[in-house]
């Protein structure tokens, strides 16, 4: 009996602390606020930290990323379902028109990161330094 109640424990552990992410975050959060925002504030951030969002063909989305870094670094990058990337954010914004409707990968990089940031995307019009996919 004890060795299945330890088993079950320990499926129950593996399941509740390892969420797919590969992360560490120290004092605060990473968080999808509502279905076009995410927002992360914390001590420190290192690893990624990856969620998908529906993308819809022939649609123009204007990706604006807003952060404040106290030390460390923190990057992104979006990739298609084959986890194939297709951008990285450089600067601050960005204009994205997808070829498919589907989902894709919204990858945030940190790299002992100390500070906050937000994300936020929305439907907009045709940019001329825009990255179709």
């Amino acid at each position: 009996m004890f060795k299945y109640s330890f088993l079950i424990v320990l499926i129950a552990f593996l399941l509740i602390n390892f969420n797919g992410q590969e992360n560490q975050i120290v004092g605060g959060r990473i968080k999808k606020e509502r279905s076009e925002v995410f927002f992360g504030e914390y001590d420190s951030f290192t690893g990624r930290y990856s969620r998908s969002i529906k993308l819809k063909k022939g649609v123009t989305y204007a990706f604006t990323l807003s952060k404040n870094t106290k030390s460390g670094d923190l990057s992104l990058y979006v990739e298609d379902p084959r986890r194939t990337r297709f951008f990285k954010m450089a600067n601050n914004s960005l204009y994205l028109t997808p070829e498919k409707t589907k989902r894709y990968r919204i990858n945030f990089i940190g790299s002992e990161h100390k500070g906050s940031f937000q994300l936020y995307w929305k439907s907009s019009v045709q940019r001329d330094n825009e990255t179709s996919v």
